[in-house]
């Protein structure tokens, strides 16, 4: 009996030894927690990158942070039509306030995403990197920033009640996911509307212009003539934008060239009339001389006065 106590002590305590050992690795291998929640999560993200496999980890000066975002959770009505786009969202926790007051800046501008089911998206080259997001909103609380996906819909404010989410640590120079789920990168596509509205980097840009005609039309008093809108050419001008029609001023429409050897004709008929203007005058002026030549001819002469002295005898 006492042999039979012995051996079950023995067993008990190899088994109490082993145990502690193997719950400490347990702990140790864990991934660690946020320390935080927030009841408006509802789903998760997927990070994706260029070559569209899901990533959990990288550096925080890769820009842009991830090129895709996918999301767990469907998009509801009436953000399920063919008007729906996604943004993500970074945040800054704070433990002095709740996750509907925390701070935070978009990571990528609205994209508009084929697959209502996984609503995504899109990044471009031009979007920030998260470090950009890190020297705005330091994380603070264990080194945690929050992503957030809002939906939003033609006519629709973004809906930010319920949005599914992604933990991420940021520890020095790089960042890791905490939870989160696998997504399937390719189970839709989305195109941001950067790449939509601003001019692609590789698109070659238009051939220059030979030749600049500029018209104006004169405004009358009545109003019924409009203006072109020109304005005085600056310094800064090329030799090209400064070739513009030299009666434009005029409202002619004339070229320079044609202007120019117009000029020597302009000239002569200006010296006719003055040879003209010119010849008449003296004319003029030699009639009035001739005139007057006359009158001093004919005119009569005054009468002499003369005194004479008469002698007559004075008494």
């Amino acid at each position: 009996m006492n042999a039979l106590v012995r051996r079950t002590r023995v067993i008990l305590v190899v088994a109490l030894g082993l145990a502690g050992p193997l719950a400490l690795a347990g702990r140790a291998g864990a991934s660690p927690a946020a320390p935080y929640t927030d009841p408006a999560v509802v789903g998760s993200i997927g990070l994706c990158n260029q070559a569209g496999q899901q990533i959990t980890s990288g550096s925080v000066t890769a820009k842009p942070f991830a090129w895709r975002a996918v999301s767990t959770q469907p998009a509801q009505a009436p953000y399920d039509n063919a008007g729906r786009t996604a943004t993500l969202v970074a945040y800054q926790p704070l433990q002095s306030l709740p996750p509907g007051d925390w701070s935070g800046a978009q990571m990528t501008s609205s994209s508009s995403y084929t697959n209502p089911a996984n609503p995504m998206a899109a990044a471009t080259d031009g979007d920030q990197s998260l470090q950009d997001i890190i020297a705005q909103y330091p994380p603070q609380w264990d080194g945690f920033l929050q992503l957030r996906m809002y939906l939003s819909t033609s006519d629709k404010q973004p809906y930010t009640l319920h949005y599914p989410a992604l933990n991420i640590q940021v520890t020095g120079s790089t960042w890791q996911a905490i939870g989160g789920s696998p997504v399937n990168c390719a189970s839709g596509t989305a195109v941001s509307i950067e790449s939509v509205l601003l001019p692609s980097a590789t698109t070659p840009p238009p051939p220059p212009s030979t030749t600049t005609t500029t018209t104006t039309t004169t405004t009358t008093a009545s109003g019924a003539g409009t203006s072109s809108g020109t304005t005085p050419a600056s310094d800064a001008d090329s030799s090209a934008g400064r070739k513009t029609t030299a009666g434009s001023a005029l409202g002619t429409g004339v070229d320079a060239s044609t202007q120019s050897s117009n000029l020597p004709v302009l000239l002569g008929i200006v010296l006719a009339v003055l040879v003209v203007l010119s010849t008449i005058v003296l004319l003029a002026l030699r009639r009035r001389r001739q005139a007057s030549g006359l009158v001093a001819a004919g005119s009569p002469v005054p009468p002499s006065t003369s005194s004479s002295t008469t002698k007559g005898d004075t008494q």
